[in-house]
């Protein structure tokens, strides 16, 4: 097993790692989101208020859109590092402000000993990929749909965006070597297009597929709403929401 050096660890800050336990806020095991009665809990006695919404699916679906900050973190760290993160349910926990108004959560790994590619790197990316999607984000998703009464696809798009995010992101660094860009892209292409429906835990195909296509004036329209609009007081919608309607009905 290998270790991520000093900067290495605070790059990866800026998508919500946390290096030690906080004390002042709320500690959420990642393996508690599996089960639906204390999922219940922390929509009714947390989420709601920092929300401005009791619609279970409008809250299921800003839940999943903040654990998929974790996506961006692990892939970002796969690619960028070559080093990959034990990111199964087991090993992670949420660590939260009980002050932020907006409930953003951070990631916290028990184990943050990491695996490097020597000498297959292929393979040893499938194995990252399957610990973050197979042992963690689709049994998430699963039960949030179950609990929130709200679709997969919004939840599995709401994933997608952050992935697309992190990686675009990274291909716009003019100052990245062309063998670097190289293997952002191969990544990219691999996550999005080529990994196996296994790998997600799934017997049909890459969820993430569906929700990548071309951008029109530098904005990519989502397939699926994610039900933001149900928790601006002003009823706004995001840049991206499929729907156009400018000022639409929440109640």
């Amino acid at each position: 097993m290998a270790e991520l050096t000093k900067e290495e660890l605070e790059s990866l800050t800026k998508y919500r790692l946390i290096l030690e336990r906080k004390t002042n806020g709320s500690i959420i095991e990642g393996i508690d989101l599996l089960q639906q009665k204390q999922l219940t809990a922390l929509y009714d006695e947390i989420l709601q208020n920092k929300l401005n919404t009791n619609k279970h699916s409008v809250i299921g679906s800003m839940l999943v859109k903040r654990y998929a900050f974790l996506a961006a973190l692990v892939l970002y760290c796969m690619t960028s590092y070559d080093k990959g993160i034990n990111s199964s349910i087991n090993n992670l926990s949420l660590q939260t402000d009980d002050d932020d108004p907006i409930w953003l959560p951070s990631f916290y790994f028990n184990d943050l000993d990491v695996t490097t590619p020597d000498p297959d790197r292929d393979s040893w990316r499938e194995t990252v990929i399957t610990a973050l999607f197979k042992e963690n984000i689709t049994m998430i998703l699963s039960n949030v749909s179950k609990a929130s009464k709200v679709s997969k696809s919004i939840l599995w798009e709401n994933i997608a965006i952050y992935i697309f995010w992190m990686y675009e992101s990274l291909l716009e660094d003019e100052g990245i070597s062309d063998e670097m860009k190289s293997k952002i892209k191969e990544d990219f292409s691999y996550v999005i297009l080529h990994a196996p429906a296994e790998a997600f835990g799934l017997t049909n195909k890459n969820p993430l597929t569906m929700y990548f296509h071309e951008k029109k004036n530098n904005v990519r329209k989502r397939s699926t709403c994610c039900l933001f609009y149900f928790t601006s007081k002003n009823g706004d919608r995001c840049q991206t929401c499929p729907i156009e309607c400018k000022q639409p009905m929440t109640q």
